[in-house]
């Protein structure tokens, strides 16, 4: 996997939701039922601004050429919001599955807010998740966090819940990938990133 460079950062960003359930109606009327599969998972497009092609351009466009087939992790954007000090999280216990992670290590009373996101860190890679609702940790740092989407890989004990920088990791999508050259010798460059489970 590619770490692109931490600087500079997206001119713009457009998150993107990957559902793989449906909504199933019928044809004689009966009640349309919600049909929920595991996998959904996120997507990231982004609009770098104009780099010089010397100093940042040739290693982003040279990231990103190699991220084509090993894949590439970068921070997700949070539009200036600041999740504090959460200490330092990780799952608590094993054999979780569905929408709620039971985590350990949190700063004591902690709050994760309502659409805020986080990635596990697993032994496969990073999986992107964003909190449900607004949940408080206790005096011991333990929270039952309400997520979406659901688990899509379960969680050893210990393994690391990363809420204070988190990252998107996955494919650039696409067959090819191209970058623009610009009078001035700037690098324009777009792309998009699709989680891989």
């Amino acid at each position: 996997m590619i770490a692109l460079p931490d600087w500079p950062g997206p001119a713009d960003a457009q998150p993107g939701y990957v559902d793989f359930g449906g909504w199933q109606g019928s044809p004689l009327g009966a009640r349309v039922q919600r049909i929920d599969r595991p996998g959904n998972r996120f997507k990231l497009a982004v609009q770098m601004p104009p780099m010089p092609s010397a100093a940042l351009g040739r290693i982003w466009v040279s990231r990103l050429i190699t991220g084509m087939t090993e894949g590439v992790r970068m921070e997700f954007p949070l539009l200036g919001f600041d999740p504090g000090a959460p200490g330092a999280p990780v799952a608590d216990g094993d054999g979780q599955a569905g929408r709620v992670l039971a985590v350990r290590g949190f700063t004591p009373h902690y709050v994760m807010r309502e659409g805020q996101f986080f990635h596990h860190a697993s032994a496969a890679g990073l999986l992107l998740y964003k909190v449900d609702a607004e949940t408080i940790a206790d005096g011991a740092g333990k929270a039952e966090v309400p997520i979406s989407p659901m688990l899509r890989e379960e969680p050893a004990d210990g393994e690391a819940m990363e809420f204070g920088k988190p990252m998107i990791e996955g494919r650039v999508l696409g067959e090819e990938w191209r970058w623009q050259m610009q009078l001035g010798n700037n690098i324009g460059l777009s792309f998009e990133i699709e989680e891989l489970a």
